[in-house]
C-alpha cells in the first residue's frame, strides 16, 4: 500500500469452517487453517512423532473464511479489496456478491469493490478450495506429468514443497496467508518504483502508475531527501509508467559482504496530479552493476559474478522456506537466520524454486547485510503444463508480478527460471513435449527472459539451476548440482575430482541438534531406523546413508547420541572438503552454495542450522571455511602442500603449520612469513614428510594483523586408528574460555544449558595452541570426538 493511503484493515479474527462440518473455529488472518488448528489444540502438533501423517486428510477439505466489518462512509472514488496473498485457489464474495477468484499463491490480487460496499455493516466471505482435489481433477483431464512427491502439484501455483520433499513434511496448507484490506483512494497510485545503474555512473529510475485515463501526472524523485528530478508519466507497453536518468555523482555503491560497504540510499517517489501529491513510495535502494563473466578457458567456460566491475567468489548456501506452516514465521525468524548467515561469512543465498518468493523482510535484511540472492522462479523438479494457454498466462503473470515487486532490491543478483527441470529434461525421463519442446521450457527460455528484460534489465537471467554447457548439469560451463556425493552413495572425498565452474547445490545429511530431537521423539523412539526417526528423515534411504558414512569413517557405532554427533561431524567435514577444494580452484570454480542453510521443520537433513535455529557443526565450520582468508594443508600423495586463499586485499602475516599423530607426537612444525596478493590463491610450500601421515592431523594457523584464521586437515581414518583421550582441560576467566588439550582434540563441542550461538564450536585443538573463545553465558560442558568413539 502507498504512503498516505487509507485502508479498512481486514486482518485479525475470522470465522472459519470446513466443507464437511468437522471444524468451526475463530482463525487468524494472516494465517493458515493448519496453523490455527494446532494453535487452538484442535489438531496435534504436526512436527512431533508421526503426527505429520494426520494432516494429510485436511488436504481434501475446502474452507470458508468469513468476517463482518464496518464501513463508516463511502466518500472516496475508489475502494479496492487488496489480498496480498492467498493459499491458494479461492473465490471471494462481499455482501453475497461475487468479487473475483484467486488462482496463484504468489500473486497479490486487487478487486474494485465500491459498488458492493454499503455504509455500516458488511460481510466478506472467502471460499478456499481443496489444494488436492482441484489439481487432481486437472491431472485427470490433461494428463499426468512427471513431478517428485506429488504429480498433481504442477497444475496448481502453490508452494511446491508443501506436498512434501526429501527434507520437508507434507502439509498442504490453506488460508489467507498475507495481509488483506480495502484500500480507499481518489486517484492513481504508484507501483514498482525502482532505481538501478545503467552503467557505473548513470542511475535510471522507473516505475508504474496505475491510473484511469490520461492525466497530467508527473513523478518527483528524491534521494536521501534531495530532489534529483521530475519525470513525466506516459503510456507504455504494460501500462502507464515514468522513466528518467540522472548522474550518480557521489552516491555510494552497494557491494556484497566482504567486498565493500553495502550502501543503501533512501529513495522517495512522489506522484503528482498537477501540483497535488496523490501517492508516494519510499524504498531503500542500493546502486550496483551485476554481470556474469562467461569466457572460454582451458576447462570450458567461466561463470563468475561481477559486481561493480569486481569479481566475486560466491560463498553461500541454498535457502528453503523456514517453516512448513508459513503463518508461524515471524520477522524475527528471518532476522535471526540472516544474521547467523552473515556471521558465518555467507555472501550469497539461493532462494530455491520449490518454495516461495520470500517475505519482504528477507530481501530487506539481505540488502542491509550485503548477502546477495540468487532468486529462482517457483518451478521445481517437474514438468509444467505450459502447453495449456491458461497455465502459461498465469505463470507469466506470476513472474511479472514478482519481478516488479522485488526488483528494487540490490541483493538480488540473478533471476533463474527453475530448479532442476532442465536437468530433468535430459536425464530424468521428462519426456512430455508440445510442438517439439519439453513442457515448461517455453517459460524458461522464452517467456521469463522476456519478462525480465522488460521489467528488470538491472541483473542477468539464467534459464535453470543447473544449466550450461553440453548438458544442463555439465561441469564445463554454467552452474552445477553435485549430487554424486551422498545421493549416489559416493563418500565426500569424491568432491576432490570435481571441476564444476559454479556449484549451486551440494550437500551431506546430518541429524539436528539433540535438543531438537528431544522435541519430536520420546526416549523410546530414539532409534535411527525407528518409525519416528524415519518419519523425520524424508530422503529415501537417508538413515542408511548416514550410517554408511559413519561406518566408513568411524567404524561400527550404535549409540544414538554418537550417531547424532558423528553425523554432524561427517557433514561438516564433507562440506569443508568440497569448499576447500573449490576455493583453491578460484575462479575456475567461482562459487559454492551448499544445500542447505535452514530447515522447514525439525528433521534429519542437509541444513547447517536446524528448525529451531540451533547451529549444527557445519554452521561453525562455515564460519571458518568461508572466512576471507583460508589457510590449507593438502596431501598430494608423496608430499604436503600449503596454500592460502585470499578474498580480501593484499595481506601480510605469519603462517604456522603443525602435523601431529593422534597419539600426540609432533611430526612437522613449520612457519612462514607470507605476503598474500589480493584476490588470490598463494601456494606457500610443497614438501615431503619422512614419516607416514596416515594416523595424523594437520593444523594451519594464519595470523594477519589482529585476526587469526585456522583450519585443519584430517589425514587419519578413525575406523583404522583408535582415537586416544586428548585430556581436555579448560579455564574460564571473566568472559574468556581457554581450552587446552594434551593430544590433538577433534570435533570439540561445547554444549550449553541454554541455547547459545557461540563464537566458535566443533573445532580442533592442537596441543601447542590452546583455543580461546568468548565464554558461554550459561553452564556448559565440553566434549570431543573421543567421547563418542570410546
Amino acid at each position: 500500500m502507498n504512503e498516505g493511503d487509507k485502508m479498512i484493515d481486514l486482518c485479525g479474527k475470522w470465522k472459519v469452517t470446513d466443507d464437511g462440518g468437522e471444524f468451526k473455529f475463530e482463525g487468524t488472518v494472516p494465517g493458515t487453517v493448519q496453523g490455527d488448528l494446532v494453535n487452538l489444540k484442535l489438531m496435534p502438533h504436526p512436527y512431533i512423532g508421526e503426527n505429520e501423517k494426520l494432516f494429510r486428510r485436511l488436504e481434501e477439505k475446502s474452507w470458508e473464511y468469513s468476517k463482518d466489518f464496518e464501513v463508516k462512509k463511502l466518500d472516496k472514488r475508489y475502494y479496492d479489496l487488496v489480498i496480498e496473498g492467498i493459499d491458494t485457489l479461492a473465490e471471494v464474495y462481499i455482501n453475497g456478491a461475487f468479487v473475483g477468484k484467486c488462482e496463484d499463491m504468489f500473486i497479490g490480487y486487487r478487486f474494485p469493490v465500491k459498488d458492493l460496499l454499503k455504509t455500516g455493516k458488511n460481510t466478506i466471505r472467502v471460499k478456499i478450495l481443496s489444494p488436492i482435489k482441484v489439481p487432481k481433477t486437472l491431472e485427470r483431464n490433461y494428463g499426468k506429468l512427471y513431478a517428485g512427491e506429488e504429480s498433481a502439484r504442477v497444475y496448481i501455483r502453490k508452494a511446491q514443497y508443501s506436498y512434501g520433499w526429501d527434507w520437508g513434511a507434507r502439509i498442504a496448507t490453506s488460508g489467507i496467508w498475507k495481509n488483506i484490506y480495502i484500500e480507499e483512494r481518489d486517484d492513481a497510485y504508484l507501483e514498482g518504483s525502482t532505481a538501478y545503474l545503467e552503467d557505473i555512473n548513470t542511475v535510471k529510475v522507473t516505475g508504474y502508475v496505475r491510473a484511469v485515463g490520461d492525466r497530467d501526472y508527473t513523478v518527483k524523485v528524491l534521494v536521501d531527501k534531495k530532489e534529483i528530478g521530475q519525470f513525466q508519466v506516459r503510456a507504455g507497453f504494460n501500462g502507464y509508467l515514468f522513466e528518467g536518468k540522472f548522474e550518480r555523482g557521489n552516491l555510494e555503491l552497494w557491494y556484497p559482504k566482504g567486498y565493500g560497504k553495502s550502501a543503501l540510499h533512501n529513495f522517495e517517489f512522489k506522484l503528482f496530479d498537477g501540483e497535488k501529491e496523490i501517492s508516494s513510495e519510499k524504498k531503500r535502494i542500493g546502486l550496483r552493476t551485476v554481470k556474469i563473466i562467461q569466457e572460454k578457458d582451458a576447462e570450458g567456460e567461466s561463470f563468475i559474478f561481477e559486481i561493480n566491475g569486481r569479481r566475486i567468489f560466491a560463498k553461500g548456501a541454498d535457502w528453503i522456506p523456514s517453516d512448513n506452516i508459513l503463518s508461524w514465521l515471524k520477522d524475527e525468524d528471518y532476522y535471526m537466520l540472516l544474521n547467523m548467515a552473515a556471521d558465518a561469512n555467507i555472501n550469497m543465498l539461493r532462494v530455491w524454486g520449490g518454495g516461495i518468493y520470500e517475505n519482504e523482510k528477507f530481501y530487506e535484511k539481505c540488502d542491509e547485510l550485503g548477502i546477495t540472492v540468487w532468486q529462482d522462479f517457483m518451478f521445481a523438479c517437474a514438468e509444467y503444463p505450459d502447453n495449456l494457454e491458461w497455465f502459461r498466462e498465469l505463470a507469466g503473470k506470476e513472474a511479472r508480478y514478482n519481478v516488479i515487486k522485488l526488483r528494487y532490491h540490490p541483493s538480488i543478483v540473478l533471476w533463474c527460471g527453475n530448479n532442476e527441470n532442465n536437468w530433468g529434461f535430459e536425464e530424468w525421463n521428462y519426456n512430455h513435449r508440445h510442438n517439439g519442446e519439453h513442457l515448461g521450457n517455453v517459460l524458461y527460455l522464452q517467456d521469463f527472459p522476456k519478462i525480465c528484460a522488460e521489467e528488470d534489465p538491472s541483473r542477468p537471467y539464467w534459464p535453470s539451476s543447473p544449466y550450461g554447457g553440453s548438458m544442463a548439469n555439465s561441469d564445463e560451463a554454467g552452474d552445477r548440482h553435485v549430487w554424486n556425493v551422498w545421493s549416489n552413495w559416493v563418500d565426500y572425498k569424491g568432491y576432490l575430482a570435481d571441476k564444476s565452474r559454479f556449484v549451486s547445490e551440494f550437500g551431506f545429511q546430518s541429524a539436528p541438534d539433540p535438543k531438537t530431537v528431544d522435541f519430536f521423539a520420546k526416549k523410546s523412539e530414539k532409534e535411527i531406523f525407528g518409525d519416528v526417526m524415519v518419519r523425520h528423515n524424508k530422503q529415501v534411504e537417508g538413515p542408511e546413508r548416514i550410517m554408511k558414512f559413519i561406518h566408513n569413517h568411524f567404524g561400527s557405532v550404535k549409540n544414538f547420541d554418537s550417531i547424532i554427533y558423528l553425523s554432524q561431524i561427517n557433514q561438516a567435514e564433507a562440506i569443508k572438503t568440497g569448499v576447500d577444494h573449490w576455493r583453491e580452484r578460484k575462479y575456475r570454480t567461482a562459487g559454492t552454495l551448499y544445500w542447505q542453510l535452514n530447515d522447514s521443520w525439525p528433521v534429519f537433513s542437509w541444513s547447517s542450522v536446524d528448525y529451531f535455529k540451533r547451529p549444527k557443526g557445519l554452521y561453525y565450520y562455515t564460519k571458518r571455511f568461508y572466512a576471507e582468508l583460508l589457510p590449507l594443508v593438502k596431501n598430494d600423495g608423496d608430499e604436503l602442500r600449503v596454500i592460502v586463499v585470499n578474498d580480501s586485499e593484499m595481506v601480510e602475516g605469519r603462517l604456522e603449520l603443525e602435523l601431529w599423530t593422534l597419539s600426540g607426537k609432533k611430526l612437522v612444525e613449520k612457519s612462514y612469513d607470507v605476503r598474500i596478493p589480493s584476490d588470490s590463491v598463494l601456494n606457500v610450500d610443497n614438501f615431503k614428510v619422512s614419516e607416514s601421515i596416515e594416523e595424523s592431523i594437520g593444523f594451519v594457523r594464519l595470523k594477519a594483523g589482529s585476526k587469526v584464521f585456522e583450519n585443519h586437515e584430517v589425514f587419519a581414518n578413525f575406523r583404522r586408528t583408535k582415537l586416544e583421550d586428548p585430556h581436555i582441560a579448560f579455564e574460564k576467566s571473566g568472559n574468556t574460555l581457554t581450552i587446552k588439550a594434551e593430544k590433538p582434540a577433534l570435533g570439540v563441542r561445547i554444549t550449553t544449558e541454554r541455547d547459545e550461538i557461540l563464537e566458535d564450536n566443533f573445532f580442533a585443538i592442537s596441543p601447542d595452541h590452546p583455543k580461546q573463545i568468548k565464554a558461554p553465558k550459561s553452564d556448559f560442558k565440553i566434549f570431543s570426538m573421543y567421547d563418542f568413539l570410546k
